[in-house]
């Protein structure tokens, strides 16, 4: 039986999933750009992949006792997208200042 009352609860979590999870990307992704070597980058991939992995499960567990319904997805991707829509021109303007450097 699905509890219907606790889907804003639920999705909520799941958003701040997805916000966490995009503000990793892109502090990530500053290390990554920085890296001159092929070999950095893989592991700077790998290592969000993997961080990822831990923090979708992580709060999918948190929310719903680790049973995967699209909207949990759905939020979950709404807080990466919004979260990497807003704070995406500042940490470009970052990079470049460390790359000017």
């Amino acid at each position: 039986m699905i509890d219907v009352t606790a889907q804003p609860y639920q999705a909520l979590l799941l958003f701040h999933g997805g916000a966490v999870s995009g503000l990793l990307y892109l502090l990530v992704r500053l290390v990554r750009d920085g890296a001159k070597r092929r070999i950095r980058t893989h592991l700077c991939d790998a290592f969000f992949v993997l961080c990822l992995a831990v923090i979708l499960s992580g709060y999918l567990f948190a929310a719903n006792c680790g049973t995967v319904r699209a909207f949990l997805l759905i939020a979950f991707s709404l807080g990466f997208a919004s979260v990497y829509a807003l704070f995406s021109p500042l940490f470009t303007r970052i990079s470049q200042k460390i790359r000017k450097k």
